[in-house]
């Protein structure tokens, strides 16, 4: 009999392993097409708003996360834990999760326009920011809507879906950006941020009729209105601390977007000045730092439901299994982004945005790339477990800090206290993480595999790739563009061969 029940679970691991990879990779695939057109929409963005207008632009995102943190995160957070674990009452929990965000979502929504003027003036400090706040206004409920089937569908694991949607928001985004820029050139007008608030309203317009074209969940079992009920306390069970913590935290990163230029003015900057580096930091620098989290995103957006399931079987094994070669998953991406920009990052930024600043970002903080790449999927694994409270605790610390930074050392230092506030913060939130899920692991890989196989092969790449460069001196005979991008390609295909070689491939057998 035990011989059966070992094979049915087996079967049944092998299933879950499957369905977790695939699923990965979709979402991987997707998020890797999205930030490469995100990547270059970025710079088109650039050129057209300049690094002051990056600047008014990038500074309306802290006040989004604040309403989608509000009315929807942790919504769709408790819709994917649940389809997960009770996938036969997933059709209701989505129903009843739709219901409570869009409710909430319009009322932030209507908040967000009324109040768009006091928030620009009083909060964020730039008056240019109320008419964007209002245009963002509308894409709070489509957000929500958006988010709610997106978790829907992570919770069973159908990833092909929300892969497609988030491909047919960014498309939307840049094509809709890009045929207003156009008209507003051909009539004369002057190219402002509003238009790429536009662009966001008709990204999520497209995302959310995608969803609701092709999402069908069936009939929700809510009759009589008891049962609806109690499926919105079960959701709101999960989902309020969760909103809680993340509204916490989207609050401290308003805090901190709006104390960065005011910090930056106090060290001696105008206005203008302080904007545009706000501008290249977050619109260009960090651009380049997140494009290789697609990959760990895509790992981060599965792992919430994949350990949630593992836990209702009760299989700490595999829990152990998926913390550690997540660890190891993000190590390797993280030491081999650290090295490809402190070696290319100058030339990145200069190539890309014609911004010497941009590159000096980068340089600066491609020391945090295996803390940054590793904190995402920390917190997911975290929240499948159900430790929502130590990610809001390890969240808040990090917030914290970067706050403090920014009030204590810009006034001095100035830019280069935001660089070390994000460095110092990250490394802090890497540690916190690491030992909070090391009491769920049973350890089978060592720290040679996690930390000093990469160290080894990112000295070796690098290494190997300036040997060749020496000794062909036909691979730079092309231009500048050529020469950075043959580097890069030889440098990555070096660095991955020797950690196949070291057993990284162990990883998909998970």
């Amino acid at each position: 009999m035990n011989i059966f029940k070992n094979k049915s679970y087996r079967r049944i691991s092998m299933k879950s392993s499957t369905q977790f990879v695939k699923g990965t990779l979709i979402l991987a695939f997707a998020n890797l097409l999205c930030r490469f057109l995100g990547f270059f929409y970025k710079i088109f963005l650039a050129q057209a708003l300049g690094a002051e207008g990056m600047g008014i632009y990038q500074l309306i995102f802290p006040v989004f996360s604040v309403c989608h943190a509000l009315t929807a995160s942790g919504i769709e957070t408790a819709i994917s834990r649940f389809t997960a674990s009770r996938k036969e009452d997933g059709a209701s929990f989505l129903y009843a999760g739709v219901s409570i965000s869009l409710a909430a979502s319009f009322l932030t929504g209507a908040v967000l326009w009324l109040g768009a003027a006091s928030i620009s003036v009083r909060l964020l400090h730039e008056p240019r920011c109320e008419v964007l706040l209002q245009i963002l206004a509308a894409a709070i409920p489509l957000a929500a809507f958006h988010g709610c089937f997106s978790g829907y569908c992570l919770g069973r694991k159908q990833t092909a879906v929300p892969a497609a949607a988030q491909f047919l928001e960014q498309a939307a985004r840049i094509g809709t950006v890009w045929l207003l820029c156009g008209i507003y050139v051909y009539q004369g007008k002057e190219i402002t941020p509003s238009l790429a608030v536009f662009g966001l309203l008709a990204g999520e317009t497209a995302s959310s009729l995608l969803m609701l074209s092709f999402v069908s969940p069936g009939r929700p079992d809510l009759h009589p209105v008891s049962k609806y009920l109690k499926k919105c306390r079960t959701l709101l069970s999960m989902a309020l601390p969760l909103t809680g913590n993340r509204l916490t935290l989207a609050l401290l990163q308003s805090l901190e977007a709006a104390l960065i230029p005011l910090c930056l003015r106090k060290s001696g900057l105008s206005t203008a000045d302080a904007l545009s580096l706000y501008g290249i930091l977050t619109g260009m620098s960090m651009s380049f730092l997140m494009f290789p989290n697609a990959l760990t995103a895509s790992v981060s957006s599965m792992l919430l439901p994949a350990v949630s399931e593992e836990q209702a079987r009760g299989d700490q094994r595999r829990i152990s299994l998926t913390i550690e070669y997540t660890l190891q998953f993000g190590l390797t991406i993280g030491i081999f982004c650290m090295g490809l920009f402190l070696r290319y990052g100058q030339q990145l930024g200069e190539l890309f945005f014609q911004e010497p600043l941009a590159g000096r970002f980068l340089v600066t903080l491609a020391w945090i790339c295996p803390f940054l790449y590793l904190t995402g999927n920390l917190n997911s694994i975290l929240h499948g477990l159900g430790e929502t409270g130590i990610t809001f605790f390890n969240q808040l610390t990090g917030s914290g800090i970067r706050i403090l930074f920014v009030v204590f050392l810009v006034p001095a230092l100035g830019i280069q206290g935001v660089l070390l506030g994000i460095l110092a913060s990250q490394l802090i939130l890497s540690i916190l993480g690491i030992l909070a899920v090391s009491r769920h692991v049973t350890p089978s890989i060592g720290l040679d595999s996690l930390v000093l196989k990469p160290l080894g092969a990112l000295i070796l790449s690098l290494g190997g790739v300036e040997l060749m460069k020496h000794l062909c001196p036909i691979l730079r005979l092309g231009g500048e563009l050529f020469t950075l991008v043959l580097s890069i390609c030889l440098m990555a295909a070096v660095y991955f061969l020797l950690m196949i070689l070291a057993g990284i491939r162990k990883i998909f057998r998970l």
